[in-house]
C-alpha cells in the first residue's frame, strides 16, 4: 500500500539535509528556531505559536511561508519536514512544498508534490496551474496548457491560469490569443501587474497610448516597479515626449541610483534634445557605473563633437574603440573629425 507520509519524508529529507549542512541549524527534533525579539518581532510571534501548539501543522506552515518570503529556504525545509511528520493529507501543504522546491531549483520534486496536491484535492486550481507554469519553463507547452485548463475547469475565475495561458500563446507566436488571455487575467484580477506588463509590451508599437495606460496602471499599483517605469520612459521617449521620459528616468534613479539604462538614456534624451552639456554629464555618470560601456563613450564623444570640442570627442571615440574594436560607429565618428 502506498504510504504518502513515507514518500514525503524520503523526498524532503535529502534536500533538507543537503542544505542544512551549510548552516548551524537545530537538529530535527528541535524545530523551534528562536530569534531575539528586538531583531524580528514577526518571527518571534511565529516561534511562540509553534511552541504553543507543537502538534499543529499550521504554525509550522505559516513559519515556513515566512522563511520562504525571506529566501531562507533551509529553515523553510525544516518546517516543511515538521508539517509532514504531522499531516500528509492537506493539499495546501503539498502546494507549499511545491513552491519551495521551485525556489530551490528542484523542479522534478516540485512537479511531483504538486501532482500529489491535485490528487488530494482535485479542486485546488492553483496546484494545477502551478504544474502548468513548471511545464512552461520546461518548454512543454502542450502539457502546460493541459494543466492550466485543468485548473481553470475547477475555478474559471482563477486569474493566474489565464496569465500562464497567455505566456504559452506568446511562446507559440500567437499574439492575438495571448492578448485575449492577458485581458481576461486583468478582468479577473485588476491588480495583476504582470498581465498589464505583457499587454504593454504587446501593444507598445500598435497602440502606444493604450500601452502607456497599462504601464501607468502597474505603477499606480507598485510605485517602485522599475521595469514598468523604464518601459514607460522608453515608450514616451520613442514617441518624442522627452521631458516625460526624463521624469520617469529620475524616478528610477531615485530608487536605484546605479540603474545603468536609466542613466544612459538620460544622456541620450539630452543628446537628442541638443542639450549637449547635460548629455555629457549623464554619459559620464553612465561610464562611472559601467566603465566598459562603449556606447556611453561614443555618445559622450558625439556630445563633445556637437558642442565643438573635437579633442575630447576624439578621446572618447578612441576609448570606445579600445573597449570594442569592431564598433564601426565609433570608427566612422573618429574618421569624421580627423
Amino acid at each position: 500500500m502506498w504510504n504518502s507520509k513515507r514518500f514525503l519524508l524520503i523526498l524532503l529529507l535529502p534536500l533538507g539535509f543537503s542544505l542544512l549542512q551549510c548552516t548551524n541549524q537545530p537538529k530535527e527534533e528541535d524545530t523551534v528556531i528562536e530569534t531575539a525579539p528586538d531583531m524580528d518581532p514577526e518571527l518571534t510571534e511565529l516561534n511562540k505559536a509553534v511552541r504553543r501548539a507543537p502538534k499543529d501543522p499550521e504554525p509550522y506552515h505559516k513559519r515556513a511561508m515566512y522563511y520562504m518570503g525571506k529566501q531562507n529556504y533551509d529553515f523553510a525545509l525544516v518546517d516543511m519536514r515538521s508539517i509532514f511528520n504531522i499531516d500528509t493529507n492537506n493539499a495546501s501543504y503539498f502546494y507549499t512544498a511545491g513552491e519551495l522546491f521551485i525556489k530551490i531549483g528542484a523542479f522534478d520534486q516540485a512537479d511531483e508534490v504538486l501532482r500529489l496536491a491535485t490528487v488530494k484535492n482535485p479542486s485546488l486550481a492553483k496546484a494545477h496551474v502551478k504544474r502548468g507554469e513548471l511545464a512552461f519553463y520546461n518548454r512543454l507547452y502542450n502539457s502546460a496548457m493541459t494543466f492550466i485548463n485543468d485548473g481553470l475547469r475547477v475555478d474559471v475565475n482563477y486569474a493566474p491560469g489565464y496569465f500562464w495561458k497567455g505566456m504559452v500563446y506568446l511562446e507559440q507566436n500567437n499574439p492575438q490569443m495571448a492578448t485575449s488571455s492577458f485581458m481576461t487575467t486583468i478582468e479577473q484580477n485588476p491588480d495583476f501587474t504582470e498581465a498589464y506588463m505583457q499587454l504593454a509590451l504587446l501593444l507598445s508599437e500598435s497602440q502606444p497610448a493604450l500601452a502607456w495606460q497599462y504601464l501607468t496602471n502597474v505603477i499606480s499599483l507598485e510605485d517602485a516597479h522599475l521595469e514598468a517605469l523604464y518601459a514607460r520612459a522608453l515608450l514616451v521617449q520613442n514617441q518624442g515626449y522627452a521631458d516625460s521620459a526624463l521624469i520617469d528616468y529620475d524616478k528610477i534613479l531615485t530608487i536605484n541610483p546605479d540603474h545603468i539604462d536609466a542613466t544612459y538614456n538620460k544622456g541620450y534624451v539630452h543628446l537628442l534634445e541638443e542639450r549637449f552639456s547635460e548629455a555629457i554629464v549623464w554619459f559620464s555618470k553612465a561610464i562611472q557605473v559601467d566603465p566598459k560601456n562603449h556606447r556611453a563613450f561614443h555618445n559622450r564623444g558625439l556630445s563633445y563633437e556637437l558642442k565643438g570640442d573635437s579633442k575630447m570627442a576624439a578621446q572618447d571615440y578612441k576609448e570606445a574603440l579600445k573597449i570594442e574594436p569592431g564598433f564601426d560607429l565609433a570608427l566612422k565618428s573618429l574618421n569624421r573629425i580627423k
